[in-house]
This record gives structure tokens, sequence and C-alpha cells, in this order.
């Protein structure tokens, strides 16, 4: 009977990481993304749009104690274009390890769901572990299109872009160290008020004891 119920339980951890696939590995301290989960920002050069103005720099301190500087800055003379910030800088003692640039922007999160996560302005602040944290920035909404998520991971003295991929947060689900952030892949329309016509495409990015898994 033991016998029987450990290959059970094998079965179902076999299935169950085949259904879930890390979003980064970690190979000697190393972060290494994965493209899948890494779409390109769309590019496009516009004049007059610096300096940047800053919208707001925070300080981000790991577990193990290390800090990083995150600063989010919005074009120069884009009052009624898109966007609430359009740059993030990361740096770590002083030096910028990381600088991404979306002409589409991203935007405040005060609308977002909370789901017990620490929230700036701007994006989510997560412990992954003592030595690991994640960042999660939101794109704006561009007519019926889910915006686009960015991760940005910390971790030893540098910054990685690990997600930008277009949905929705449906859902933030705390318990203990795991975190499930409900992500909704379409939009939804609408018969009346209460009715949608389509049914939601759902996927779920977990949290926990250090790694980010996608299903």
């Amino acid at each position: 009977m033991r016998t029987i119920v450990t290959i059970l339980v094998m079965i179902l951890l076999v299935q169950t990481t085949k259904a879930q696939e890390l979003i980064f590995e970690t190979t000697t301290g190393e972060i290494v993304t994965k493209s899948k989960f890494i779409d390109p920002f769309r590019k496009k050069t516009y004049n007059n749009i610096t300096p940047y103005i800053l919208k707001q720099t925070t300080n981000e301190s790991l577990q193990n104690g290390d800090s990083y500087t995150i600063n989010c800055l919005k074009y120069r003379n884009w009052e009624n274009d898109p966007g609430d910030v359009h740059i993030i800088q990361v740096l770590h003692q002083g030096k910028e390890v990381l600088k991404l640039n979306k002409v589409d922007g991203w935007r405040y999160i005060n609308k977002e769901p909370d789901g017990g996560i620490t929230k700036t302005k701007f994006y989510y602040s997560i412990d992954l572990d003592k030595n690991t944290k994640v960042l999660i920035f939101v794109g704006i909404y561009i007519q019926s299109l889910p915006p686009y998520i960015s991760m940005i991971v910390l971790k030893s003295g540098k910054a990685t872009l690990v997600f930008n991929k277009p949905c929705y947060i449906n859902e933030i689900k705390k318990q203990g160290n795991k975190i499930d952030f409900i992500l909704r892949k379409n939009t939804l329309e609408y018969v009346n008020s209460s009715t949608p016509v389509n049914q939601p495409i759902l996927k779920t990015l977990t949290m926990e004891n250090g790694r980010m898994y996608f299903k």
C-alpha cells in the first residue's frame, strides 16, 4: 500500500512539474532569462523629450542588506500622450545596472489588485528570497488590448528583465511564502454589464522559494 501511495505522489509531482515552467533559471548566481517570456519593447525616436522628468525615486532593500535605487521617469513634453512613466532606471551602489525605455510607458498601479503585496505608485515589490527581489510594473491600457506586465529581478548587484507579456492582473493570492498572480490574457466582451460573450483565458504566475513559475 505504501509503495502505491509513493508512486502516486511521484506521478503527481511529475505532472505538476510538467504543467509549470520556470520563468528564469539561476546558474552560479546569474539570472538566465527565457526569450519566450520577454516581448521586445516597441521602439520609436522622438524629439524634445529630454531631460526626463523624475516622477518617483525609491530604495529597495533586500533581506541580505543589499540595496538598489529605482527611478521612474516620464518623457518631457508628453502631457497628453500615453504613459505615466517611460523610463525605469535601476542603480546599484550609484551605478546604473538597468535602464528600460518604453514608448507606450507604464501606469500608476493604484487601481490594480493589492493582495497584501507591497506597492509603490508604479510597481509591486516582492521578496523572492533573502537574496532576490522582483519588481512588477503594469503598462498602459490601449483600447481593448491587455497591458504589458514587466518584471525586473534584483539579485547579486544586477537588475534583469525576466518577463514582459500582455495580460491583465486578474487577482493576487498570497498564502504564507507563496504568491500567485492570476493573469488574464484576453479582453472580455460583454452582452450586458454582467454577462461576458467570451471566457477568460487565465494563467498563473507563482512565486515561491526564490523561484517564479508560469502555468
